[in-house]
């Protein structure tokens, strides 16, 4: 077994303080979407803590939390649909947030979990996740469970400090019996279990060749390791929104209650002026009448400043009052709602994008773990073409090494499902698919299953042409999928290959090609097919007179054309005659077909 690095630990406290501005930004972002938007940072704390209302300030704090509504219409959009992922057979047979897969022998299963910013961790000082040589994820386990799962390192796991008191875990506390553990992969394919210093377990090949941590992020900006979230470019909107209302509340409250301007000689007492309703006030009239004084009304450009603040927070969050359920001032037309309503989604494309790939990649690395891990046949539940769930078996023997996984266009999020509905519409409507496959794409969502389907039928029909070209004979049934034996066969006719073939297994292969050609059609029509399968050279009918034959093979003009001509009549006079006489021949060659011919 390799070495591993003796300061393991000594790299993930570097990874940490590496951080540490993240960390600050992610809190604050989870605090303003929670509503707790009046605070400040504390370094005595390390946390972000209330900040009081001063009397100075009006004492009025608002919070209007504009960022909840935003963050649930952008969380919609990205809903995965389900099933997510197709994945393409190898056969012919139909049989920033983290996703952490792996193999987990108490279950026996491969789990996908997803993983915290704050308990995700790379190489020091990187830019890229790919420029990592390792990655750590972060767990919280009981120090009981931990003995339970490795019994020899009972004494490190007691020793190993409690995480109780901190605090650095989304700014919140853990129980007392909690143990911080970190398991780390290195691009080398090592794999590694610690807690503090102390490895708990260590693999020199773990099945998955590339790291089996999926990295998604909102927004990537070059140069940095980590993304940009939705939250973080809205935090100073949002608080510079919410001091604007705050401000006009303490005007409304100012303007409503005005001060008093009352003489010392009026006589009046402190008591004397409250808000009850038809309240009688005695005064000295000789002293002066007390008088209210009128606030200057607040100017209408502060009014306009905080409609432009709820603005501008829409536009750099890419959602409208459309996406939000509101009537845009201006516009009445459907057309042009949902032509916004896209221009707001479309925004969204770079990060499904990502998840897209990211997806992808997660798939790969399931069936990588499958195929390493499940040795046994397992049980499992799927969807078959029709939408129903259906159950079979799967284990190691069925997976191949290097899987192939691909996510179609448009089916992974469910706020694409109009636009594939549309799409499924109108290739019915142009006669490219059958209408029972499109109610069955609109009703069960199978992820273009005939697409899947057609695929097997080319492969099956390509078997049948490598066993037509080895000499033997085959069968096709009206259940098989006559036109991609039609599309397999007549394209094979076309290349060097065919005429590679002796005469027999090329006359072979045209009557199979003539056959499924029309096999569609009535008896009649079927047989003239049949005997005008060539258009040149052209043969005449088979119950034609002599004279009409003749003709025909003097109707060229070229004296190769006549004797090619001649030469199909007399071929044909000659297949009639031998079937009539009750041999089995081959057509249009004239040799009898062995009885003993190997079959498929």
């Amino acid at each position: 077994m390799s070495d591993f690095p003796d300061n393991m630990s000594s790299l993930l406290t570097a990874s940490k303080d590496s951080k540490t501005s993240e960390v600050k930004k992610w809190d604050l972002a989870l605090n303003f979407l929670e509503g707790r938007q009046w605070l400040t940072y504390d370094k005595s704390l390390s946390t972000y803590v209330k900040m009081p209302a001063l009397p100075s300030q009006g004492g009025t704090r608002t919070t209007v939390n504009l960022l909840l509504n935003v963050y649930r219409n952008i969380l919609a959009k990205l809903r995965l649909a389900y099933p997510g992922v197709v994945v393409l057979p190898a056969s012919p047979s139909s049989e920033d947030v983290t996703l952490h897969t792996y193999y987990d022998p108490s279950s026996g299963n491969v789990v996908t979990k997803t993983v915290s910013p704050y308990d995700l961790f790379f190489e020091p000082d990187v830019v890229h996740e790919k420029d990592s040589q390792w990655i750590a994820v972060r767990t919280y386990e009981s120090k009981e469970a931990l003995k339970e799962a490795y019994p020899d390192f009972a004494e490190e796991i007691d020793a190993h400090a409690s995480t109780g008191d901190s605090t650095e875990y989304g700014s919140e506390h853990l129980p007392e019996d909690r143990a911080e553990v970190f398991e780390v992969y290195w691009r080398n394919g090592r794999h590694a279990v610690m807690v503090g210093d102390t490895y708990l377990y260590q693999d020199d090949e773990y099945p998955v060749p590339a790291f089996p941590v999926q990295i998604l992020k909102y927004t990537h900006v070059p140069r940095r390791l980590w993304g940009m979230s939705l939250l973080t470019p809205l935090v100073d909107l949002q608080w510079l929104y919410n001091k604007s209302r705050s401000q006009l509340l303490t005007n409304v409250e100012l303007m409503s209650n005005p001060k008093w301007l009352v003489p010392k000689t009026a006589g009046l007492a402190k008591s004397a002026i409250t808000n009850r309703p038809g309240e009688k006030i005695f005064y000295n009239a000789a002293g002066g009448k007390p008088q209210q004084v009128q606030g200057v009304p607040m100017p209408q450009y502060v009014l306009d400043n905080i409609q432009r603040l709820q603005m501008e927070l829409l536009d750099v969050s890419g959602v409208h009052n459309i996406s939000l359920g509101k009537r845009e001032i201006g516009v009445t037309s459907g057309k042009a709602i949902q032509a916004l309503a896209a221009q707001d989604s479309s925004q969204l494309h770079v990060t499904q994008m990502r998840i897209e790939q990211s997806v992808q990649t997660l798939a790969k690395t399931v069936l990588l773990l499958m195929k390493a891990f499940y040795k046994e046949a397992k049980m499992v539940r799927m969807l078959d073409s029709t939408g129903q769930v259906v159950f079979d078996q799967i284990q190691d023997t069925d997976l191949v090494e290097d899987p192939e996984v691909f996510i179609q266009t448009g089916s992974l999020f469910r706020d694409e499902a109009h636009d594939r509905d549309a799409k499924i519409m109108e290739m019915a409507q142009l006669g490219l698919i059958e209408k029972e496959v499109a109610m069955q794409e609109l009703s069960f969502r199978t992820g273009n299953a005939f697409v899947t389907e057609q695929v097997v039928a080319i492969a099956h029909a390509r078997e049948m042409l490598e066993a037509c070209k080895r000499g033997m004979q085959i069968e096709i049934f009206r259940s098989d999928d006559l036109r991609s034996f039609a599309k397999v066969f007549g394209e094979f006719m076309r290349t060097k290959d065919y005429y590679k073939l002796t005469l027999e297994l090329q006359d072979y292969v045209r009557d199979v090609f003539v056959a499924v050609s029309t096999a569609n059609l009535p008896p009649e029509e079927a047989a003239i097919m049949s005997e005008q399968d060539k258009v040149f050279p052209r043969k005449p009918k088979a119950a034609a007179s002599p004279e009409e034959k003749a003709a025909v093979a003097i109707a060229p003009d070229s004296a190769i054309a006549q004797q090619q001509m001649l030469q199909a009549v007399v071929e044909q006079d000659r297949d009639v005659a031998a079937i009539a006489a009750g041999g089995q021949v081959a057509a249009d060659a004239g040799v009898p077909l062995p009885p003993s011919l190997p079959r498929p």
